[in-house]
Parts: structure tokens; C-alpha cells; sequence
């Protein structure tokens, strides 16, 4: 064998068996798999959000957000149909919580990397919204998805698209759909949303942004596959 002859053969099994030590080519930029956006590691913990319901208002409903010996934000309370009769105000048996404007760096998260909202609850049969506020032109835009849950009472993770989310104002929905400025999301929540009267219990571990393996964002990845030259 020459002496070039012998080069090029190493030189091909080294790329080779580089390749293959590389998944995708797009694993040489920063590719995350996860972001945690919010968790209970602590009691202090809770003090990341705000938590919210008609009694604000005048209304009878009950809603705490309390630390649990788990690691875990417990989001309990009840909520009533009945307002005092001298109240205009028609709204009721709601309740809900969201993160403070300040919980993420600079005020604002960038979740363009990932395409997902990953939840990690174990909840009841009453009806739950996740809510979405990015820093857009309307600040009273909120971008809203049912948190289905499928094994009330049990620990379940909940794999929401970002794109999935729709645009509401004030409770309505809005006939104009805008993307949404995942660059600049201010805060996540949960909203009671079924008007029934009576208790609520959804236990929080962890809710964090996320891609799955074939994932980067919106765009796709390659599934795994060997390189063979």
C-alpha cells in the first residue's frame, strides 16, 4: 500500500468513527433538552407567584397556593357561584395563579428554543386553563390551553405545543390569531375554568420548557441513525 493510499485510510476511518460519536450535526450548537421555568424545591418557593380569585372582588371563593413535605406547590381551595347581592360585577366561581413578572432573568424568557410546555401535576376532575402572557403590544393578551388531564389524582406529565396555545383577551377568544412572542413570555398559570362550586385540589412539581429527541424548537431532528461512508 502507498504512502498516500494508507493516509486516506486512516483518514477515513478517524471521520468515520467521528461522525458516529456526533448524533446529529445540529448537536454542534446549543441544543437543550430542558428548561426549568418553575419548581418547589423549597417554601420560598411560592412566593414566585400570585394567586387570584372572586373573593378579590368581593366573591366567596378561596384559593392558597401552599408548600407541600413532597417538594410540590399545592393549588387548593374551593370555589362558590354566590356573590354578595349589591355587587354589578357578574363574574364568579373562579380562581387561579400565575408566576410574578420578575420570577425569569431580565424580566422576560426566551422559549424559542423548545417546542414544548411541559407540566408535571397530579390533579382532580375539575376543569383547568394553562396561561401564557408574553410582553406583546396588548398586555392584557393571554395565550390559553386546556390542561388535559388524563389519570386525575395521579402524577401525570403534561406535553403541551407552544404553537397549540390560542390567543384570548379578557376571556374571549380572539378572531384574529397572532403567533405568539415566544421570545418574550413575562408569565405562566393556571386558571380554574369549569364554574362548578366546590373544591380543587392540582399538586405542581415542576413546570419547564422542552424538546423531545426529534425536536429543536420548531424544527425537526433526524431520528438517531449510524453514518456510513
Amino acid at each position: 500500500m502507498s504512502l498516500l493510499n494508507h493516509f486516506l485510510s486512516r483518514y477515513t476511518k478517524n471521520f468515520k468513527s467521528t461522525l458516529n460519536k456526533v448524533k446529529h450535526f445540529d448537536d454542534i450548537i446549543d441544543w437543550r433538552k430542558e428548561f426549568t421555568l418553575t419548581e418547589f424545591k423549597k417554601e420560598e418557593d411560592t412566593k414566585d407567584w400570585l394567586v387570584g380569585c372572586d373573593r378579590d372582588i368581593g366573591g366567596k371563593s378561596e384559593a392558597n397556593l401552599v408548600y407541600t413535605k413532597n417538594n410540590t406547590g399545592l393549588f387548593t381551595g374551593f370555589t362558590s357561584n354566590h356573590l354578595p347581592e349589591h355587587l354589578e360585577i357578574k363574574v364568579h366561581g373562579y380562581a387561579a395563579l400565575r408566576t410574578k413578572d420578575d420570577l425569569f432573568s431580565d424580566d422576560c424568557l426566551d422559549t424559542s428554543p423548545f417546542r414544548y410546555l411541559l407540566l408535571r401535576v397530579k390533579g382532580d376532575h375539575r376543569k383547568y386553563m394553562v396561561n401564557i402572557q408574553t410582553d406583546g403590544i396588548i398586555q392584557t393578551d393571554i395565550y390559553q390551553h386546556r390542561l388535559f388531564l388524563k389519570t386525575p389524582n395521579q402524577w401525570e406529565n403534561v406535553l403541551i405545543p407552544f404553537n397549540d396555545f390560542t390567543l384570548t383577551n379578557d376571556g374571549n377568544l380572539e378572531p384574529n390569531q397572532t403567533r405568539m412572542f415566544r421570545e418574550k413570555v413575562k408569565t405562566v398559570g393556571i386558571g380554574l375554568i369549569d364554574r362548578q362550586e366546590g373544591e380543587f385540589n392540582l399538586e405542581i412539581e415542576s413546570i419547564k420548557c422542552f424538546n423531545t429527541e426529534y425536536s429543536d424548537g420548531d424544527v425537526d431532528k433526524l431520528p438517531e441513525t449510524p453514518i456510513t461512508i
